[in-house]
This record gives C-alpha cells, sequence and structure tokens, in this order.
C-alpha cells in the first residue's frame, strides 16, 4: 500500500542489520589479509634463510678457491712466521717455475683458479718493479718464465710505464704496511681506468731487514671465470634445495667489491624483494656477495609445499556479506527516505491546514464580534468561511484517500454521469479559483454515463486544478474536456498555460512525494500527493494517466477512465 507505515523497531533492525554485515565485512578483511600475510610470512621467511644461507655457502667456496689459487702461486715466498734467511730473493721473473709442470706441453699449469697475468716483486723503499711475464703463446695456455723454453715461440717485449710501475709501488707498499692478514696473503681489487685490478700478494721479510713484496696480478676477464666458477659448484646449496637443478637456476648471485661496484651478476635482471649478503674479511679484498632465491623456487624448497591458500573461500563469503552489508543499506536508506517523506507530508498537511483554518476563523471573529456592519460585509465573510471550508474539505479528502490506499473489491462503482459530475467540480472550484483570477473551462460530451467510485472523478480533477494553480500562479487559464471512450468510459484531458513538465521527469512526478525541479525551484507547496491520487483512482478503474505538453504551452494531463461494465 502506497501509503503504507513502517515502524521505528524495523529501522532499528535494519540499523543493526547493516552494521553487523559491515562487522562481519571488516572481520573477513582483517582475516583474509592476517591469512594471507601468514603465508606470505612463511614463504618470505624461508626465501630470505635459504638467500641467507646461499650467500654465507658462496662466501665461505670463494674464500676457500682464493686460497688455494693464491697458495699455489704465492707459495714458494711463504716462510711462515719466520724470516727469509737465504742470501738470494726469488726472482718475480722465476716464479713461474714453481708451478706445476706438465710434461705434455713441456710448461707450467695451475691446478686452481686461472694462469695469472703476471707476477710482480717489489722491495719495500725502492724505486724498482720487477715483472715475471708469460712467454708462452696465447695458444699453449700453459706458463712459459723466458725464452729458452723449447715451446717458446715468441718472446714478448714487457715494458712498464712510469705512471703504471708508480701505481703498483704505492698499491703494493699500502698493502705491505697495512693489517695483517690472517691466512698469510692479502687479496687486492682496485680500479684503474674503469677497469679491475685483480692483485694478489704475499711479504717476505728478510734477516737483513729488507722486505720483499711479492704479486700476482690476474687479468680482468679471469674473475668472472673465478666467481663463476665458484656459482658451479656442486656442493654450494644442499641437493634437496638443488635437486637436479643448476644453481643458476636457483639463484640470482651478485659479487661487488668493497666499494660497491658490481663485478658478477647472474640473474640479476629480476627484482629482489628477500636478498642476503655474506662480505668476506678485508684480506680477501672485502667481496660482497648478495645473494636471492628466485620466487617460484619456494614451492620446492618449503617442506610441504607453500601453504595452500583459503583467500578464494573468505572471498566468496566477503562478497556474500557485501551483498548482505548493501541490502541493509538499500534498504535503510529507504526507510530513512520513507521517513523523511512522512515528516515532510505530515509538514505540508499541517501547513495546508492551518491556512484555510486560520481564514475560516478570522471570518467566524468577523462576525461574531460584529465588524461586518451591513449585509455585503458578512455575505464576504461567509465567502470567506464557505470556501476555505471546500478547501478544507478537499485535502482532508485526499489526505483520507492515500492513506487508504487501493480500494478493496468491495467498494463498488456507481452509476454516474461523469459530465454532469465534472460541471459540479468546476462550478465548486470557481470559489477557490476567482480570488487568484484562476479561469476553468469546460468543453467536450454533454453527458457521459458510466460506473465510477463514489467520488473518483471529483478527487482527480480537484488534484488537477490544484495543481495547475500551483505551478501555473495567478492568472492561470485551465481548459478541461471530457469525452467518452469508445469502448465505454471516459477520457478527462486538463491544460494548463504552467511551465509544463520536462520529459525526463514524467514518471516521476507521479510517485508520492516527488516534485519537478521547477516545483522545486518555486517551492511550492502542497502534500505531495495529489498527482499520486490521480494515477492510483485511473489504475483502480483500470485504466491510466500521463502528462505530455499542451498544444498551447504549459502542461497536459490525461486520465482514461474506463467503464467496467462494458469490459
Amino acid at each position: 500500500m502506497t501509503g503504507a507505515r513502517h515502524s521505528r523497531p524495523a529501522i532499528l533492525w535494519l540499523q543493526l542489520l547493516l552494521v553487523g554485515g559491515l562487522a562481519c565485512v571488516v572481520i573477513l578483511l582483517v582475516q583474509s589479509f592476517r591469512l594471507a600475510r601468514s603465508n606470505q610470512s612463511v614463504v618470505e621467511r624461508a626465501l630470505r634463510d635459504y638467500a641467507d644461507f646461499a650467500a654465507w655457502s658462496y662466501a665461505q667456496h670463494l674464500s676457500s678457491d682464493m686460497r688455494e689459487a693464491v697458495d699455489e702461486l704465492l707459495g714458494a715466498v711463504n716462510h711462515g712466521e719466520g724470516l727469509h734467511t737465504g742470501r738470494r730473493v726469488p726472482d718475480a721473473r722465476d716464479m713461474g717455475h714453481f708451478l706445476p709442470e706438465d710434461p705434455g706441453c713441456n710448461c707450467h699449469r695451475t691446478l686452481h683458479g686461472p694462469l695469472p697475468r703476471r707476477f710482480l716483486a717489489f722491495t719495500l723503499g725502492s724505486d724498482t718493479l720487477a715483472v715475471g711475464a708469460n712467454f708462452a703463446p696465447r695458444k699453449l695456455q700453459g706458463w712459459l718464465s723466458d725464452s729458452l723454453d723449447s715451446r717458446a715461440l715468441v718472446v714478448p717485449v714487457r715494458n712498464e710505464a712510469a705512471e703504471e710501475e708508480r701505481w703498483l709501488n704505492r698499491l703494493l707498499t699500502d698493502v705491505a704496511r697495512g693489517p695483517e692478514s690472517s691466512w698469510g696473503y692479502h687479496v687486492r681489487i682496485d680500479r684503474r681506468d674503469d677497469e679491475p685490478r685483480v692483485l694478489a700478494t704475499r711479504l717476505m721479510p728478510t734477516e737483513w731487514g729488507d722486505t720483499a713484496v711479492y704479486a700476482v696480478e690476474y687479468e680482468p676477464a679471469h674473475l668472472d671465470s673465478i666467481l663463476g666458477a665458484v656459482l658451479a659448484a656442486n656442493d654450494l646449496l644442499p641437493a634437496a634445495v638443488v635437486e637436479g637443478r643448476s644453481n643458476g637456476d636457483v639463484l640470482d648471485l651478485e659479487v661487488l667489491d668493497a666499494m660497491g661496484i658490481v663485478l658478477f651478476r647472474h640473474g640479476a635482471q629480476r627484482v629482489w624483494d628477500f636478498d642476503a649478503t655474506a662480505q668476506l674479511p678485508p684480506s680477501y679484498g672485502g667481496l660482497v656477495v648478495r645473494a636471492h632465491v628466485r620466487d617460484d623456487m619456494a614451492e620446492a624448497i618449503l617442506i610441504g609445499g607453500v601453504p595452500q591458500s583459503r583467500v578464494p573461500i573468505l572471498l566468496v563469503i566477503l562478497a556474500l556479506a557485501l551483498g548482505l552489508t548493501l541490502l541493509a543499506a538499500v534498504q535503510l536508506r529507504r526507510e530513512v527516505r520513507f521517513a523523511a517523506e512522512r515528516a515532510t507530508f505530515v509538514a505540508n498537511v499541517s501547513h495546508e491546514l492551518r491556512t484555510p483554518l486560520s481564514q475560516i476563523r478570522l471570518a467566524v471573529e468577523t462576525l461574531r464580534l460584529g465588524r461586518a456592519p451591513d449585509a455585503g460585509s458578512r455575505d464576504h465573510a461567509l465567502a470567506v468561511a464557505d470556501r476555505e471550508a471546500l478547501r478544507l474539505q478537499h485535502l482532508v479528502e485526499g489526505v483520507l484517500r492515500f492513506s487508504r490506499g487501493s480500494r478493496s473489491a468491495e467498494d463498488l462503482r456507481h452509476s454516474t454521469d461523469a459530465a454532469q459530475e465534472a460541471r459540479a467540480v468546476v462550478s465548486e472550484f470557481e470559489a477557490l479559483a476567482t480570488p487568484h483570477r484562476v479561469t476553468v473551462e469546460l468543453a467536450g460530451a454533454s453527458s457521459v454515463p458510466m460506473a465510477l467510485h463514489r467520488g473518483a472523478l471529483r478527487q482527480v480533477l480537484l488534484n488537477l486544478f490544484d495543481n495547475a494553480v500551483k505551478y501555473g500562479g495567478d492568472g492561470t487559464e485551465i481548459r478541461v474536456r471530457l469525452d467518452a471512450l469508445l469502448r465505454g468510459g471516459a477520457r478527462l484531458i486538463v491544460d494548463d498555460n504552467g511551465p509544463g513538465v520536462p520529459p525526463a521527469e514524467r514518471d516521476r512526478i507521479w510517485q508520492p512525494f516527488e516534485r519537478g525541479g521547477e516545483a522545486r525551484r518555486r517551492a511550492a507547496g502542497g502534500s505531495g500527493i495529489g498527482l499520486t491520487i490521480v494515477r492510483e483512482i485511473a489504475q483502480e478503474h483500470g485504466g491510466t494517466a500521463w502528462v505530455e505538453d499542451a498544444p498551447g504551452g504549459g502542461a497536459r494531463f490525461i486520465v482514461e477512465l474506463p467503464d467496467e461494465r462494458q469490459a
């Protein structure tokens, strides 16, 4: 029913439902987030732990490989903690002879690490640098210390530039005067001319007070082979982690020098989220190892696999909770809107009632106190009271009609001449129209017999007249035409010269308490139910009501009331 009442407890329950739904949504969101974060935390912690182990293991393997490679090259001058006592100090040019000999090539080759670029020897306090070069051709891939070897086909010329020699002397002096090494050697990685220079050094103090510094320098390209060989070690990572893969398939890895410049990189094009680092001691060059276990390895390295996410189920529950919450919100909005409309309706009706009552009371007071000395004044006061009482009657009838809603089947129609009733209503309305200079013209059939609910046509006409005056203002011209329908019944047309109704608002104005844009701009009064009553009466009679543009401007309201006896 249009005028159905919604109780306050219903709104309270809807509010509780809305609050409960929102609480469920918040709880589910929090739980979903916590569960997702918990699973993610397990994965992240495992990846970081394995990355930490990988960085540590790589650093240990690199240290071990450095010790083996450097000891093989400089072990001949290693006298432990003792002093060199022999009068002959090993020459840098002879250092290659201490490398393992390969009879197959009649040359020397290393067992650990690549061949060096050259050997160096320097006595602290001097300004000379001895250089031991490899006289073997490149294709031999071995070491020949002098041109007398049978395989020495080319004798290269080795002339060190003065600036290069000074740089090497300063570097070797810094190493000799720097902190002691725990393993007897120092690995030094410096940059010169934007190129890494990799050297390993060993001090040889003598009993007569001199200190010789021996060094071996690698080609810059050898650095990749040294660091890459460590990554390829079989025992770098646990077998359960590798499981048929190479270390490079599992790890992204970088090796940086002490200044943070990348010396070696594998797979570092990915974003690193869970990496770990390990740093070698200064005597090993202060290298920094940065390792990252690839994200797609989480399933393989976690015992039992990655925890299964329950987020999809929670999302389904969340969607249901959101649906219920939205439903409660919509219903609550409707209830609030109905409550606001009821308050507006009561306020409007109260205002509409107050005006005629005030006019009636004023007229009665005028007559009671004898302020109308002649018959004309008394007739005028009575006319005002009669007119306002009529307006009050129309308003009360409309409110009662709206509060009752649709009539029941037992409220039968009565035979009525619609044309005659229309003329009576027009005559009755003239008393209300005259003070506002409103004119009403009636045309059409002189007689339209049909069956109508009692007072139905009267309420339709009065509400349409009231609507025309309300929006047309003083001086409105209302044109009414009543014709018989071919199938029986009446067709009522009411034109006015007001602002009209825009097409976008022609459906909305029939709803209770709805007003068009023009009505809101003019702040027109009224109860807001007049047009609703008109359409309800038309529908009760099996007809309809609509609005369109009037031919001369303004609005044209058309109401069809079929005769049920002709159905």
